[in-house]
């Protein structure tokens, strides 16, 4: 597990600085040590599985927590400094916060929700009015200032919730898991608003979540945790691509990850495979899983490894093509044989278990697809669809766990 600070650090030029931030609960550590930054007018995910201190970094930056340690600061403002004893109210800090339970008040109309952020700060009645119309407006609630928060629907109290977050013009802009309650449909709908409103208005934004499609639609950088630690921190296509972890792997969807060890390093047996474009630094090596499957993948992780050496071998279940069996490898892809040992039919795919000796492969088909429970099949993945980690770098990984 990476200890040290998520690369990309802007220092002074950062809206957000969240340096060396610790907390702990009755002796268990939520925070351990977690520094990044947030550039301004960019939004920032904190990604990762329950109580892997996501939300109670969100609570510190609103100073709902009080940290053991650290220093957070917000533009020019030092919000919290252990060593300096700064520890600034929350109404101080600037910063607006949508939960995830909406927390609309049920005894306030719509507009008493929305513009009560400006009445705690005696903005006057009249302006309190026309800002309250203007945000409604921005968020499609035009005209239902005057009904009870609570009759509204679930999509329609997040979006009062978001009014009252924005109304005061905050510097910084926190999302608790804002769309956990809502059904698929409206989170999807929620999650491109979200992105719009953002992109009109230009706020800087902290958004948490266990979701991997809220985190990668919304975010300029993501930044995956666990157990209190910062595991990854990228731009969403690059981590999606490219993770720096097996957990990371792992959490974004590399649904199919192996022990095995290298077989070979180096051209010979490479077959004529090769990496993406621009990837020179990409070392072919080969990696036996099982008994007897051999893949072709690409090495990215520094030093070459020897033969011999444990890795973990991972690739996602939407890479992998399934034929009829007796399927031969060629230079695009490495084949093996399975058989289907179950098959659920969701729609627009078909989601896949393979048993391939020793090992299961997870594999998405189309719709359409007509492999049935017992049947042989050829398993195709090609070589660049592969990650490959040492297992002397990562000794303790065990798997995701909870998500």
């Amino acid at each position: 597990m990476i200890t040290h600070d998520a690369s990309g650090r802007s220092g002074a030029s950062a809206f957000v600085e969240v340096t060396a931030l610790r907390k702990s609960f009755d002796g268990t550590m939520a925070l351990q040590g977690v520094s990044f930054d947030v550039a301004l007018g960019t939004t920032v995910s904190l990604l990762g599985p329950s109580g892997c201190g996501k939300t109670t970094m969100l609570r510190s930056i609103a100073g709902l927590e009080t940290p053991n340690a650290g220093r957070i600061r917000i533009g020019d403002t030092v919000v919290f400094d252990s060593e300096g004893r700064v520890e600034l109210a929350p109404e101080a800090r600037q910063v607006g916060m949508v939960f995830q339970s909406y927390a609309v008040w049920p005894h306030m109309t719509v507009a008493e929700n929305v513009g009560f952020p400006l009445k705690i700060r005696r903005v006057a009645a009249s302006e309190i009015a026309s800002r309250v119309a203007d945000v409604l407006a921005l968020v499609g609630l035009a005209g239902l200032g005057g009904r009870p928060a609570t009759n509204l629907s679930g999509g329609q109290q997040q979006r009062v919730a978001l009014a009252r977050a924005i109304v005061h013009e905050p510097r910084l802009v926190l999302f608790d898991e804002p769309l956990s309650n809502l059904d698929a449909k409206l989170r999807d709908q929620m999650r491109t608003e979200l992105k719009l409103l953002q992109s009109r208005l230009g706020f800087t934004a902290i958004y948490v979540t266990h979701d991997q499609a809220e985190a990668l639609a919304l975010s300029d950088n993501v930044v995956v945790m666990n157990h209190g630690l910062i595991e990854g921190m990228a731009p969403p296509k690059e981590l999606f691509a490219h993770p720096t972890t097996p957990f990371v792997a792992n959490f974004l969807g590399f649904d199919n990850m192996f022990e095995g060890k290298v077989a070979w390093v180096g051209a010979a047996g490479n077959g004529g495979a090769k990496p993406a474009s621009g990837d020179g630094a990409a070392l072919p090596i080969g990696v036996t899983v099982g008994k007897d499957v051999t893949l072709r993948c690409f090495w990215r992780g520094g030093a070459a490894p020897s033969s011999g050496e444990p890795v973990i071998l991972a690739f996602r279940s939407e890479r992998v093509t399934l034929g009829p069996a007796g399927g031969q490898n060629n230079a695009d892809t490495d084949c093996f044989d399975g058989s289907v040992e179950a098959c659920v039919y969701v729609g627009t795919y078909q989601d896949y278990l393979i048993q391939a000796g020793p090992i299961r492969v997870r594999a998405v088909g189309p719709g359409d697809s007509t492999f049935g429970q017992g049947e042989r099949v050829t398993v195709s993945i090609r070589p660049d669809d592969c990650r490959v980690f040492s297992r002397k770098k990562f000794p303790e990984w065990r798997g995701l766990g909870e998500r």
